[in-house]
C-alpha cells in the first residue's frame, strides 16, 4: 500500500464535476429515500477511473494489484449505504432508548476525496473478505452521523487502513513473512496498530493466495536484481565491463519496481530499503523512489 495524496484526487475530477456533484448532492439531501436517489443518479464516480489511472497507475490502492483482464471499482471509503461493523452487525446507536441504524454516509456519495480505486477482490463482498459496505471504527463514539463536509470526519477513529492516510501506510510490513502483509508492530507493543493491520489484511484480501503469489514474484525479481548489483561491485574492473549491460538492466528493474505506479511497489521499496546503506547501492539511490 503506497500513500495516495488526497489532494491529488481533486486533480482527477471529470469535467464540470464540482457543479454537477453539488446538484446531485442536493437531490440526495432532499430525497426521503437517499439510497434510491443515489441509485437513480447513477455511478457518476466511475468517470474518475481514467484520471485515477493516469495519476496513480492502473492498480488497486488497497492491495496494489494491477488491473489485468477485469474491471476495477471506485470504492466509497466511507460507505454511501449500509455501514457494517462485522459480518452480521451494522453501525447503530441508541436514541431515546431506541436502536438506530446508521443511514450511511450518503452525504459523501459525490465527494471526490471519499473515493478509492479498488480491485474487485479487495472491494466486493466475498465469503472471507471484501470491503464493500464494511466500515468499523476503533471507537464507535467517534462516528459521524450527520451530514457534513469530508474534513469533519477527521475525528473518526477508523479501523481499516486508508491509503490516503500517510501514517496508515507505514503500519504494514512486507518482509517478516515475504509475500504476506503483516503488521510492522507486535500485538503486545502496539495492540491497536496490530489489530488494524490484521483486520485490513482480511477485509481487503491482501493475503489471498493469488495476491501473495503475485507479490512474491516482485520480491524475487527485486532480490535477484539486488544480488547481481552486489555481485557486480565485487568484480574486478575488467570483469565489470563485460557485465555493465546486464547491470543497467538490473538497476532499471529496481527503478521500475519502486515507481509509485508499479504493482506491489510498496513491497519492492520495503526490500530495497533494507539495503539502502550498502555502498554498492549508493549510486542508484537517487533514481529510486523509496518514500511511503
Amino acid at each position: 500500500m503506497r500513500y495516495i495524496d488526497p489532494n491529488l484526487i481533486d486533480q482527477c475530477k471529470p469535467a464540470n464535476w464540482d457543479v454537477n456533484s453539488q446538484q446531485w448532492a442536493q437531490r440526495v439531501q432532499r430525497a426521503a429515500d437517499k439510497s434510491a436517489e443515489i441509485k437513480s443518479i447513477g455511478s457518476k464516480w466511475s468517470d474518475f477511473k481514467p484520471n485515477f489511472i493516469r495519476e496513480f497507475g492502473d492498480k488497486c490502492w488497497y492491495s496494489e494489484v494491477p488491473r489485468i483482464g477485469t474491471d476495477f471499482d471506485v470504492d466509497h471509503f466511507r460507505p454511501k449505504g449500509d455501514v457494517k461493523i462485522s459480518k452480521q452487525s451494522y453501525a447503530t446507536r441508541l436514541v431515546h432508548g431506541i436502536s438506530q441504524r446508521h443511514p450511511g454516509y450518503w452525504w459523501l456519495a459525490f465527494e471526490a476525496k471519499n473515493y478509492r480505486y479498488a480491485c474487485i477482490e479487495a472491494n466486493r463482498p466475498r465469503a472471507n473478505g471484501g470491503k464493500h459496505d464494511y466500515f468499523p471504527l476503533m471507537d464507535e463514539a467517534t462516528r459521524v452521523w450527520n451530514c457534513c463536509n469530508i474534513a469533519a470526519h477527521g475525528g473518526e477513529d477508523v479501523k481499516l487502513l486508508d491509503p490516503c492516510c500517510s501514517i496508515d501506510v507505514t503500519l504494514v510490513s512486507y518482509v517478516q513473512y515475504p509475500g504476506a502483509v503483516m503488521s510492522r508492530y507486535s500485538e503486545i507493543s502496539h495492540p491497536d496498530e496490530y489489530s488494524r493491520v490484521r483486520e485490513s489484511a482480511k477485509r481487503y484480501n491482501l493475503n489471498s493466495k493469488t495476491i501473495k503469489g503475485a507479490r512474491s514474484e516482485v520480491i524475487k525479481k527485486v532480490k535477484d536484481s539486488l544480488h547481481f548489483i552486489e555481485l557486480h561491485a565485487s568484480l574486478s574492473p575488467a570483469q565489470q565491463v563485460t557485465m555493465n549491460g546486464f547491470l543497467a538492466t538490473m538497476e532499471q528493474n529496481l527503478v521500475d519496481a519502486c515507481n509509485r505506479k508499479s504493482a506491489f511497489s510498496a513491497t519492492a521499496v520495503a526490500f530495497i530499503r533494507e539495503k539502502k546503506h550498502e555502498p554498492w547501492l549508493a549510486n542508484l539511490l537517487p533514481r529510486l523512489d523509496l518514500s511511503d
